[in-house]
């Protein structure tokens, strides 16, 4: 039977002539984007080109200038924003400040990893409300699912930070959402503590009814085997939009990041690298 609410079968995300101006400086300049279903699409660039500030415009968190933003069949600023909230993921560990906890990004550390997981249910800081036992074990079994089982009773402040960013990919997880928004869930992790998230995410793509997942990074190594599409942005545009094949060339890369790079594909995963004769143009005087 096709479900007839349109809603459903609308793109997870489409943007059309987005521009955001702060300070009569434009961030976001003409942004045009479709996000899928079900499929995983990674925004690419280097810091400072706007990846963050459209996440934001699409959690509904900062207003935009002119354009059009349509999230899961809703309209922007013709919906109720806290509702539609329910229905999306984030995870954006790179934000520490207070003001933004409504990203996932805080919780209270002397919660027990499980109680952490729960304030997802209600999106706030700490648990202000009485958990049912369902959504303690929902809590539960995503814990075991990103590998926190032995976590569980231990106070989230106690995790390390790669545990603590599988916790809060389980916290994003409780409500099923129908898009997940990823903004560098791996910032600042070692290596193991990097590949650990990684497999995380790789898990929350494996069930056939997946959420959309929109993965923001700057890392071309982080990007999962199984993207669909790759949007590279600068300057506060997406300046190409394909798949990674199309998207991941040296030439490319090397113009949207200012620095001469080479890649190799291996085992389905990208890699970049950068020799040291590039060095010196990087170091240039000017």
């Amino acid at each position: 039977m096709t479900d007839s609410n349109p809603n459903t079968q609308a793109p997870a995300v489409d943007v059309s002539d987005l521009t955001v101006v702060r300070n009569n400086t434009t961030i976001l300049d003409r942004v045009g984007c479709r996000l899928q279903r079900g499929q995983y699409t990674a925004i690419l660039g280097p810091n400072g080109c706007g990846k963050t500030t459209l996440s934001r415009v699409l959690l509904g968190q900062m207003f935009a200038t002119s354009g059009t933003v349509r999230i899961l069949g809703e309209t922007l600023g013709r919906t109720d924003v806290r509702v539609l909230r329910r229905r999306i993921g984030i995870v954006n560990p790179t934000t520490d400040v207070g003001h933004y906890h409504t990203t996932g990004a805080v919780v209270d550390a002397n919660l027990s990893t499980t109680q952490a997981v729960a304030t997802g249910f209600f999106g706030t800081v700490g648990l202000y409300d009485r958990v049912s036992d369902a959504q303690l074990q929902r809590a539960r079994e995503l814990l075991a699912m990103v590998g926190l089982s032995h976590r569980m009773d231990h106070r989230f402040k106690l995790l390390s930070t790669g545990e603590q960013r599988r916790g809060l990919i389980a916290r994003a997880l409780v409500h099923v959402p129908e898009l997940l928004i990823l903004d560098e869930p791996t910032a600042g992790l070692d290596l193991a503590g990097r590949e650990q998230v990684l497999a995380t995410i790789e898990r929350v793509l494996d069930p056939p009814e997946a959420p959309a997942v929109l993965m923001i990074t700057h890392h071309v190594e982080e990007l999962s085997p199984q993207t669909h599409k790759v949007m590279l942005m600068n300057g506060g545009r997406i300046v190409a939009t394909g798949t990674p094949a199309e998207i991941i060339t040296p030439e490319r890369l090397s113009n949207a990041f200012g620095c001469k790079v080479f890649v190799e594909r291996v085992h389905g995963r990208y890699w970049l690298q950068v020799l040291p004769e590039a060095w010196v143009d990087l170091v240039r005087p000017a």
